[in-house]
Order: C-alpha cells, then sequence, then structure tokens
C-alpha cells in the first residue's frame, strides 16, 4: 500500500498542474518537518495575481534563503554537474539547462544525477546545448514523463559551421519517449528526420523548430510530416534548412503543408531557404492558409514582383500581423504592392540583386532574429 506521500507523488506525476494536489503534497511536508513543504508554498503564493509588490519581495526573500540552506539536498548530485543552470517552480525542478563548454558533463553522471535530484520528477524543460552521448544515456529515463519543452543545440550567430552543429543519431528514439512534449526546438543534424515527422506521441505539440538537419538529402521530407495526424494541435512550424545543398524547402514540401488536413491550427510558419517562388505563392493563397496565420516568414527564396502581386491580391493577407519576405528578388514596385495592403506588418526590404540571384545567393546566408 503506497503511503501518503507516495500517492501525493504519484497524483502530482499523472496530473502535474493540479493545484490542489500541489498545496496538499506541500501540507503534508510541512507536517514532517521538511522545509520544502514551505518552499512549495512560498512558490505557489508567488503565483498569486492578488499579491502586492511588497508581499511578493517578501515571499521572494524567504524562497531564496530555503534554496540557498537546502540546493544540494534538493539537487543531489546536479549541485557538481558543471555549467548547469537550474529552476524551480512549485517547489519542483522545472528547468534544466546545461551549457556547451570546454567542460563536458559526463553521460553517466548527467542520468544519475538527475535520478539524485529529489525535486526532479516534474522537470518541464531541459535544454541541451551538446550531446556527446547525453540523449543516448537519457534514454529511458523516468525523469523525462514530464517534460514540456525539449531544446538540442542552439542558434549559430553569424555565418553557418558545420563543425558548430550538434550530431545526435539517438536524438529521435528520446522523443519518442516524451508524452507530454509541447515545443520542440532543434538545432542538430543526422538524425532521421522522416522517422521524426512520423512520431505518433506529438499528439501535444504547438511549436516545432527545424533548423540545419542534413541527411545528405536535398530536402526536409515535409510529405511525412504533413500526413501525421498527431500533429493537430501544432500552432508553430519554423524551418531552416543548412545552407549548400540546395533548397531544402521544395515547391512540394511547400504544398503538402499548406493544405494538410491535419495543420489546420498552423497560426506561425517559417520557409526559409525555399525555391517555392511565384508558383508557391499561388500554392499558399489558394489552399486558404492565409485565413489562419498570423505569421508567414518566407525568407531567402526567390519570390518576384509577380508572387508579390500574387499574395497582394488576397483579400485573407491583411490579415497577417506579419509577412517577412526579405532576401528574395522583389522590386520597389513589388514591395509596394505589399505595404498597400500590410503596411508596418511587412518586412520586404534587403531584397537581392539580379547577381545575387543568378548565384542563388540566399543559400548561403544566416540570420535568426
Amino acid at each position: 500500500m503506497l503511503s501518503l506521500r507516495d500517492a501525493l507523488e504519484s497524483a502530482l506525476i499523472e496530473d502535474p498542474d493540479n493545484l490542489a494536489t500541489h498545496y496538499a503534497y506541500a501540507d503534508y511536508l510541512q507536517e514532517q518537518g521538511d522545509p520544502r513543504g514551505e518552499f512549495i508554498q512560498l512558490q505557489l503564493a508567488l503565483e498569486g495575481p492578488q499579491r502586492s509588490e511588497a508581499e511578493k519581495r517578501k515571499l521572494q526573500v524567504r524562497a531564496e534563503e530555503l534554496l540557498r540552506e537546502h540546493e544540494r539536498e534538493w539537487l543531489g548530485t546536479l549541485a557538481d554537474i558543471p555549467c548547469l543552470e537550474y529552476r524551480f517552480v512549485r517547489g519542483w525542478l522545472d528547468t534544466l539547462l546545461v551549457r556547451d563548454s570546454a567542460d563536458k558533463v559526463p553521460c553517466a553522471d548527467l542520468r544519475l544525477a538527475l535520478g539524485s535530484a529529489q525535486a526532479a520528477r516534474l522537470l518541464r524543460k531541459l535544454v541541451l546545448e551538446n550531446d556527446d552521448g547525453l540523449v543516448e544515456a537519457l534514454l529511458d529515463s523516468p525523469f523525462l514523463h514530464n517534460l514540456r519543452v525539449f531544446q538540442l543545440g542552439r542558434p549559430m550567430n553569424g555565418f553557418y559551421d558545420p563543425s558548430q552543429v550538434v550530431e545526435s543519431p539517438d536524438l529521435v528514439e528520446l522523443i519518442a519517449q516524451l508524452p507530454r512534449i509541447e515545443e520542440l526546438r532543434l538545432f542538430a543534424a543526422d538524425y532521421n528526420a522522416t522517422h521524426l515527422f512520423a512520431l505518433p506521441n506529438l499528439s501535444s505539440l504547438r511549436v516545432l523548430q527545424i533548423y540545419y538537419w542534413t541527411e545528405y538529402l536535398t530536402e526536409y521530407p515535409l510529405e511525412v510530416l504533413a500526413d501525421n495526424p498527431a500533429l493537430g494541435n501544432l500552432t508553430h512550424l519554423f524551418l531552416h534548412p543548412p545552407p549548400f545543398i540546395g533548397p531544402g524547402i521544395g515547391l512540394a514540401g511547400v504544398r503538402a503543408i499548406v493544405t494538410s488536413r491535419h495543420l489546420r491550427r498552423l497560426t506561425h510558419l517559417q520557409l526559409h531557404r525555399s525555391d517555392l517562388g511565384d508558383v508557391g505563392c499561388t500554392e499558399i493563397v489558394t489552399s486558404g492558409i492565409l485565413k489562419r496565420l498570423q505569421v508567414l516568414d518566407l525568407r531567402y527564396g526567390e519570390i518576384t514582383d509577380t508572387g508579390a502581386c500574387i499574395l497582394a491580391d488576397c483579400p485573407d493577407l491583411r490579415r497577417l500581423e506579419l509577412l517577412d519576405i526579405e532576401r528574395n528578388a522583389l522590386t520597389q514596385t513589388g514591395i509596394d504592392m505589399l505595404r498597400r495592403v500590410l503596411g508596418p506588418a511587412l518586412r520586404g526590404d534587403n531584397q537581392q540583386t539580379e547577381e545575387e540571384l543568378a548565384q542563388r545567393q540566399y543559400l548561403y546566408e544566416e540570420d535568426f532574429a
């Protein structure tokens, strides 16, 4: 028979957003003389919107005192791992960031450290700036059941450097074990994107950001993504292929995304380094997706004034909060057509010159703003 503590913890693992259970767990810990009970109550109290700023400061000071006193106890050997950042929410370890540095984290150490941390069972956000075997070490970890946000790698600043891209052959296997994942931000390469896009456990996924990825192919397998019924809750799709290998997003992939019967909740769509061109603008308009989109980012491409006219003539275009069409092939005429419809919601400067377009310069450029 489960103890009351085990029962409460099991209930939180099953329903980690149940405030009543959090309060009950905090009360139980306080009755046992466990200082983490007070810590949980303080953090719950800080969420109350009715609190004055003075009250919140007082609560925050006391919570920080408790954390300093009991950090090692609550973190276990996680406290010994270099380049680690973390955050507690409701008395549980909520966010864990493992930075990429010269001091590499031993894979076994991270797995064992998560197991030793009393408060790690409701971890919601995990950021690994590098892999180095960490992803493989976390496979089958029971401490990832509640994970909502996972990021691997980090955006580059400036020019693309293949040596900085995180290689992660075990990435898809790990993601397949995340039943509650809501955000995936992958700045990584050398994993099977076809398998990733087909995973059946992504029914809670809202944000999918795929930068780089190479399998020595020229295009993302977007038809697979578009045909996955598990992605019905996806609202943000950000795609930025690696340079040099040709357009990573072709017309067929664009057509699959905008006409998908499953991706009906998309509000933010980013398609970088695509040769969709003016024909792709027609696909976007005729698909009806502009009735739903808030942001459309088509930077780095071959859209001309003809495509601008196709977009501008669509009554639904004015629904957009932002259209970013920089580094395409528009003249001032095309930019003006779009600006008359969108006003300040258009980013259309910095177009390619004829020479840059002939050299397909957009395939080599980096801008992660």
